[in-house]
């Protein structure tokens, strides 16, 4: 069950701001919108090409359907890359809303698509909500699927105020932080950041998985299934994306290659202490590279310490243990968990400000729990 009562309070003025609201599109990312806005109070409707599936964003309260003919004040274009500007168009031509913005993680190609059709771009602020999830459609979408997340506008010379500020009520409203981002280098960084990765998740899994039964991939661990975990993300969508993206996201694969060439190299051919410098090289830079990403959108990268601790695995263990560090006034900052089924026990690692360490693993053990400080 999803708390709602967070929005209320925190967007007053966005939703007196907003009118009604049109979202094209009931997937996962229009439906959770939806959801988003209608629990703050906004007036919203849904439209889609599959009128099930804005049913069931109706039934999940993420609006009502969108009657022929009826205006919005602003509408979200949530739909595949490929598809916006060809939505734009409409809905400016139909004059069916004032202002306009997407969701799309491409942005430089629609644009240019924009341009091409001769839509307007003074009534459109592009813009990109960094949520998601591996499954799709309206029973994937989520209310808080947004909150405390990064919401990026990336409008052109050409936007308007009007559509900007829109555009950020919408993203404020349902909870996001918003950045702004020049629609070109927004799809260098997403590149990077979201593209590639899919690509090479996907292509891991593929590759890791081939050829073995099923006994054999039993053998599988977290770290397999971590790392794979995009792989399950839908496949025509991502050729949406992808192809709206080609050459940042194929200089990418094309770095990976390079340097995992170097690897297969030395594997092959290497001395031992030839491997050993080449592994500590990679491993190094993915650490230091890992440890450059916030973990909460929005917020500057932590400072946090991380704290072992060994969760026996019974009922009620996971929540004792954050009551107890709750009571000592310790403010948990983030958390993993780790389950062994053979050891019926788990590992919880807890983030918490460094001064807070050592007293934080004096204590636990003192308590009778097994805990350490990670490296």
């Amino acid at each position: 069950m999803h708390c709602t009562s967070w929005l209320i309070s925190e967007v007053d003025e966005h939703v007196t701001q907003l009118g009604t609201v049109g979202v094209v599109g009931a997937g996962l990312i229009g439906t959770s919108i939806g959801m988003a806005l209608t629990a703050a109070g906004v007036d919203v409707v849904l439209r889609d090409r599959d009128i099930e599936q804005a049913r069931v964003a109706a039934a999940r309260k993420a609006g009502r359907l969108w009657e022929n003919g009826e205006q919005v004040s602003h509408a979200v274009i949530a739909v595949p890359p490929h598809e916006v500007a060809r939505v734009l168009r409409i809905i400016q031509r139909g004059g069916y809303a004032a202002t306009t913005s997407d969701v799309s993680s491409v942005k430089g190609q629609i644009v240019a698509e924009a341009i091409e059709l001769g839509c307007d771009l003074t009534t459109f602020c592009p813009a990109h909500p960094i949520a998601g999830r591996e499954r799709g459609g309206a029973v994937s979408a989520q209310v808080d699927l947004f909150r405390e997340r990064t919401w990026a506008l990336c409008p052109v010379t050409e936007t308007g105020a009007a559509a900007r500020a829109a555009a950020r009520a919408v993203a404020l409203t349902c909870g996001a932080s918003v950045i702004m981002v020049d629609p070109l280098r927004h799809d260098e960084v997403m590149a990077r950041l979201s593209h590639f990765p899919q690509v090479v998740a996907s292509a891991l899994a593929a590759e890791a998985t081939e050829g073995l039964g099923s006994d054999e991939l039993a053998l599988a661990g977290s770290g397999l299934r971590d790392t794979t975990r995009l792989a399950d993300s839908d496949a025509l969508l991502w050729a949406s994306i992808l192809e709206g993206n080609r050459r940042p996201v194929a200089d990418g694969i094309d770095r990976l290659i390079a340097g995992l060439g170097i690897l297969s190299a030395k594997l092959r051919t290497g001395t031992a202490q030839e491997v050993s410098v080449a592994v500590e090289a990679l491993f190094a830079a993915g650490r230091l590279g890992r440890s450059k990403m916030p973990t909460k959108a929005g917020q500057p990268i932590p400072d946090w310490h991380w704290v072992a601790v060994v969760v026996p695995d019974r009922p009620g263990m996971l929540a004792r243990l954050f009551d107890v560090v709750g009571e000592w006034g310790v403010n948990i900052e983030d958390v993993r968990v780790e389950h062994s089924q053979a050891q019926a026990q788990g590992l919880a690692e807890l983030a918490v400000r460094p001064a807070e360490v050592d007293q934080l693993v004096a204590r636990l053990q003192q308590a009778g729990w097994r805990a350490y400080q990670l490296e």
